[in-house]
């Protein structure tokens, strides 16, 4: 007995003084625990969590108490949210301002690149928890230059995926628009596209069938996905043709329209923006031609990007502080803001009251679009048309909830699906161990309220913690133009 005495009391003095050992130093690892972790595949919050980041990656994670060690730096997450870092489908990150200017005697129309603006932009997209972004169109050598900034560490921003000069005819000139008009001409720019480290190939508008089956081809010889946004061109016969993704909800070409209804939509046709409202009037859902287009894309798997915001913002334009508030527009560029606000003012032209109350009205169905096209499982990314991130991307993601859409169904969209479809999902959209430490902590609860997503306290990019406000101050702050405040 007297043994058996002795003995638990050793093991009992030996657990002691393991308990009372300093714990083994983690000194290049970083522990942040206390917080909600949002899980959008699993559905799930986990409470109490914990997250290991050591150098660009994430080491381990949990939940409850933490490992004990010594780490290089401890950060108390208490009363935040952390979710992946959100991916903006449809950021122009190289964007300068719009401008007119007269070349070889002519108006054209020209969106050049500025490395002030595209370093604002940047800040402003991480600020708000865009840790990669798709730029859908951009001068490819200032792409390229961003690509390497980026890489350098010179420039703070996401990882951003380029498609480089857009391929529209006249009067869109200078270095973010080409037009090539042979069938060497496509392969020459789409190779130099590639060449500069480019991914995508974008097609624009006003492109005949013709052009965009070229387009489509020269992208794939050059192993870039092409992309567009068709106006006269259906969405129907661009898959048909090989297109790989489609941008904005506005499908706006007759062709997909039933017969009764396309006549009366073609007999509307003017020089102005009302087809984006008219096409929604009239076009029917149900009918063989939507559904068949319906099917297309989801046998072929075209990726979408809807960019509801483009839509709410084009038919509000008469009151456009309502949706977009005076005290956002800080976060845009000045000479972009000024820029930006006289193109919308430019859509507008020619529409009277009734053109305003009729696109309004049309709203719910666009909604509508955007939810048949997902519950039908058409991919879906999502993208603002912004500078990246910015206020717009929680509306963005409310337009997608009020569509019908569930808020995990939205919250996959913004992280682990889009990081799939840009085929990146082996290292970034979600948290787990051994990917990119890419990682938002909002302040408030998005599963309460989708708006949510914009109140970012803190951003992780690569495994580089910054927080919104200094983020704020080096790009707003330094330039103190006081919109909105």
């Amino acid at each position: 007995m007297l043994t058996e005495l002795k003995t638990g009391a050793m093991i009992g003095i030996l657990l002691t003084l393991t308990n009372c050992q300093t714990p083994p130093t983690d000194s290049n690892a970083t522990l942040y625990h206390g917080f909600s972790r949002i899980d959008p595949d699993r559905e799930a919050v986990i409470e109490g969590a914990w997250i290991v980041v050591e150098g660009e990656k994430i080491r381990e994670i949990g939940a409850g108490a933490p490992p004990l060690r010594k780490y290089s730096n401890t950060r108390d997450m208490s009363g935040h949210y952390a979710l992946p870092g959100f991916i903006d489908a449809h950021a122009h990150m190289t964007a300068g301002p719009h401008k007119i200017e007269i070349r070889d005697g002519a108006p054209a129309a020209t969106i050049e690149s500025v490395d002030e603006i595209t370093q604002f932009n940047a800040r402003i997209a991480l600020a708000f928890g865009a840790t990669t972004v798709r730029n859908p169109a951009g001068d490819p050598e200032a792409n390229a230059r961003y690509d390497a900034n980026i890489a350098n560490g010179v420039w703070i921003g996401p990882e951003s995926f380029h498609a480089g000069a857009a391929i529209q005819p006249p009067p869109f000139a200078g270095n973010a628009f080409a037009y090539p008009q042979s069938v060497d001409e496509w392969r020459m720019e789409a190779s130099r596209q590639a060449a500069l480290g480019m991914k995508y190939f974008k097609l624009y508008v006003s492109l005949t069938e013709e052009e965009l089956a070229a387009g489509i081809q020269a992208a794939h010889e050059q192993g870039l996905k092409a992309i567009a946004h068709l106006d006269s061109v259906s969405w129907t016969r661009a898959a048909e043709l090989g297109i790989d993704g489609l941008e904005h909800a506005l499908p706006t070409s007759p062709d997909l329209l039933e017969p009764t209804q396309r006549a009366d939509y073609i007999a509307g046709l003017g020089p102005d923006s009302k087809h984006t409202y008219r096409w929604f009037e009239l076009v029917d859902f149900d009918g063989p031609l939507f559904q068949h287009m319906v099917d297309l894309l989801v046998r072929n798997q075209v990726q979408t990007n809807m960019t509801l915001v483009v839509n709410e913002l084009t038919y509000n334009t008469d009151k456009l502080s309502d949706v977009w508030p005076l005290a956002d527009r800080k976060f845009e560029h000045p000479d972009n803001l000024e820029a930006g606000l006289s193109f919308l003012q430019a859509s507008g032209i020619g529409w009277e009251e009734e053109d305003f109350s009729r696109a309004r009205a049309v709203m719910p169905k666009v909604l509508e679009f955007a939810r048949r096209l997902h519950e039908a499982g058409v991919p879906m990314m999502l993208g603002t048309d912004s500078r990246g991130g910015t206020p717009f991307y929680a509306r963005e993601m409310a337009l997608h909830v009020e569509a019908g859409i569930s808020k995990w169904a939205v919250l996959r969209m913004a992280t682990s699906e889009s990081a799939e479809l840009l085929e990146i999902a082996d290292r970034t959209g979600r948290i787990s161990n051994g990917m990119e430490a890419d990682i938002v902590f909002l302040s408030s609860n998005p599963m309460t309220d989708i708006y949510n997503v914009r109140n970012v306290a803190f951003v992780i990019t690569n495994g580089r913690e910054y927080a919104f406000d200094t983020l704020i101050e080096e790009s707003v702050g330094s330039l103190g133009h006081g919109i909105g405040e």
